[in-house]
C-alpha cells in the first residue's frame, strides 16, 4: 500500500469540496442570498436581506374614522422623538364615492405617527406626535418635500394638497371642485402641529429651501417663516410649475406647457434665460380618468418622443444629483392601434409610461445630457424617484418607486424599486429578482432608506391602496447594495 499516494489523493478530495463550497476557485460566489464560507475572516457572509422583516401593523383603527379602504399615499420615514431609530408618518386619503359627479366636501383623510420602541417594534402614537388621536391634512396629498422650516434641528414636511379624489374636477357655477389648502407638518420639540397656509389650490407641487416653503398648482404660493410667523412672498417669484419644479442653487426649473410645445425653462432672477422645448405632433380629444363616461373631452397634445407617439409626454417629477438634473416623462401610450390626429380616448384605452432624461446646467444654459441608461424599464408606472447613492461608492444613483399594478401586464415588482447604478459613463438596471417581495398580492410601491441606521440603505414596501390591510414590510441589509 502507497500511503503517501493515499495521503494526496485524499488532500485533493478535501480542498476539492472546501472549493465547493465556498464557490472561489474560479467560478461564481451565486446568490447575494446564499450564505458563503469567508476563510479570511473565518466566518459565515450574511446575505443582503434579513429573511424577517419588521413589520408595521394595520392601522384600520385609525384610517377607518375616514373610510376602510383609502389610498395610502405617503409613508414618510422621520426622526420624530431625538433617539437612533427611523420612524413614519403615514397619510391616507379617501377615493370619491360618486366619481365622476360635482363634489364640494373635503376628501376625508387621515395622518398616522409610528413611533419605534429602539427595538424594531412600532407603536401609533398619534396622541404624543399630533396631540389629537385622529389628526388629517384636509384633503388628499399629491407631492411632499422635507426640509427644516423652523431651524431646530429637526425636519419638516410640507405638502401639495388637492381634493381630486375622483370627482369632476370642471368648473361649477365658476366654482372648482377639487381645490384645497396647502399644509404642512411643523416640529416643536418632539411633537408635531398641523399647519394650513395660503389659499385654496389643486395643489401637485411642493419645494422646501431654508425657511421657505414654496407650492405650486393653478397658481404659486410663496411663504417664509420668521420670528413673526408666516410671511406670504408669492410675488417675489414667478410662476411655479403644477407639474414640477426644482430650486437648484440660485435657479429655478420649472416644467411647463407653452401652446402647442412643453420642456423645461431655467429661471434665474426671475428671468427666462434658457430652455428646452418640445413641439407636439398634433392634438386629440381626450377624456380624463376623472371625467370617465361624462363625455366630457378636452383637446390634448400628442408627442413623438423616441421615435413613437405618446399621450401628453411631459416633466412631472426633478431630481439634483451633484449638477445632473434627473426628469421623469411621463406620458401614457394606446394599448392598440395607431393615435389618429383628431381622434377620441379615453384614459382607459391607455397604458402609461415614464421614462427619464438627464440634464445639465452650462454657462447659464440648460442643455440635455447624453448619458445612457441600459436597459431601462419605461412601462413601469411611477410618480417619484430619488437620486441617492445606494451603494455608498459616492456616486449617485437613480431609484424609482413603481407601482406594482396587477392589472398591468408588465412584470410586477411587487413593491421593489427599479434601481439604475451610477456606473461612471452609464446607468445599469440593477438585478434584484432576488430581493424579497411584498407578502400579498396587492398594488404595493417602495423605496430604500438606512431604518435601521446601520450605513446601508433597507427595502420598504407598503400597498399603495388599502385592500386587506395598510400592512408595512421593511427588509433591513447586511451589506451595500451591490457587493
Amino acid at each position: 500500500m502507497d500511503l503517501r499516494s493515499d495521503f494526496f489523493k485524499l488532500n485533493f478530495f478535501f480542498h476539492f469540496i472546501l472549493c465547493l463550497v465556498i464557490s472561489s476557485c474560479g467560478g461564481s460566489a451565486g446568490s447575494s442570498n446564499q450564505p458563503l464560507l469567508d476563510i479570511s475572516a473565518g466566518a459565515v457572509m450574511k446575505p443582503l436581506f434579513n429573511s424577517n422583516p419588521i413589520i408595521i401593523d394595520d392601522a384600520a383603527s385609525y384610517y377607518s374614522h375616514a373610510c376602510n379602504d383609502p389610498t395610502f399615499q405617503f409613508l414618510i420615514p422621520l426622526n420624530m422623538n431625538d433617539d437612533e431609530h427611523i420612524d413614519f408618518i403615514s397619510h391616507f386619503w379617501c377615493d370619491s364615492l360618486t366619481p365622476g359627479e360635482y363634489d364640494q366636501t373635503p376628501v376625508p383623510d387621515a395622518l398616522v405617527a409610528n413611533l419605534n420602541d429602539g427595538y424594531g417594534n412600532y407603536s401609533i402614537s398619534n396622541l404624543s406626535v399630533f396631540g389629537e388621536i385622529y389628526p388629517k391634512l384636509g384633503g388628499a396629498s399629491r407631492k411632499y418635500a422635507i426640509g427644516d422650516i423652523n431651524n431646530d434641528g429637526k425636519q419638516d414636511v410640507a405638502f401639495a394638497m388637492n381634493w381630486e379624489d375622483g370627482r369632476a374636477s370642471y368648473d361649477h357655477d365658476s366654482l372648482i371642485s377639487n381645490y384645497s389648502r396647502p399644509a404642512l407638518i411643523l416640529s416643536n420639540g418632539n411633537s408635531y402641529m398641523i399647519v394650513k397656509l395660503g389659499e385654496p389650490d389643486w395643489g401637485h407641487s411642493v419645494q422646501i429651501k431654508n425657511n421657505k416653503v414654496f407650492f405650486a398648482g393653478h397658481k404659486s404660493q410663496v411663504f417664509e417663516l420668521d420670528t413673526n410667523g408666516w410671511n406670504d412672498i408669492s410675488d417675489s417669484y414667478p410662476q411655479l410649475s403644477f407639474a414640477s419644479f426644482l430650486l437648484f442653487d440660485e435657479y429655478i426649473i420649472n416644467s411647463v406647457r407653452r401652446d402647442s410645445s412643453q420642456g423645461l425653462e431655467l429661471i434665474k432672477d426671475n428671468k427666462i434665460i434658457s430652455s428646452i422645448m418640445f413641439e407636439e405632433s398634433f392634438k386629440v380629444n381626450f377624456e380624463s380618468w376623472n371625467n370617465a363616461g361624462t363625455n366630457y373631452y378636452t383637446e390634448l397634445g400628442v408627442y413623438n418622443i423616441r421615435g413613437e407617439n405618446y399621450f401628453d409626454g411631459m416633466i412631472s417629477e426633478m431630481c439634483k444629483k451633484e449638477d445632473i438634473i434627473v426628469a421623469s416623462i411621463n406620458a401614457s401610450k394606446l394599448i392598440s392601434g395607431e393615435i389618429i390626429e383628431g381622434g377620441f380616448y379615453s384614459e382607459s384605452d391607455t397604458t402609461p409610461v415614464v421614462m427619464l432624461a438627464l440634464y445639465k446646467i452650462e454657462n447659464d444654459k440648460l442643455v440635455a445630457f447624453d448619458k445612457t441608461i441600459k436597459d431601462e424599464e419605461i412601462h413601469h408606472n411611477y410618480n417619484f424617484f430619488d437620486c441617492i447613492d445606494v451603494n455608498n461608492d459616492n456616486k449617485r444613483d437613480i431609484t424609482a418607486s413603481v407601482f406594482s399594478q396587477q392589472w398591468n401586464d408588465y412584470d410586477n415588482n411587487r413593491g421593489v424599486p427599479e434601481i439604475y447604478i451610477n456606473a461612471d459613463d452609464y446607468y445599469y438596471n440593477l438585478d434584484t429578482s432576488n430581493w424579497p417581495t411584498y407578502s400579498d398580492n396587492e398594488d404595493t410601491q417602495g423605496y430604500l432608506f438606512d431604518i435601521d441606521m446601520s450605513g446601508t440603505l433597507d427595502l420598504v414596501i407598503f400597498p399603495t391602496k388599502v385592500n386587506s390591510s395598510s400592512k408595512v414590510e421593511i427588509y433591513t441589509t447586511n451589506k451595500n447594495l451591490t457587493d
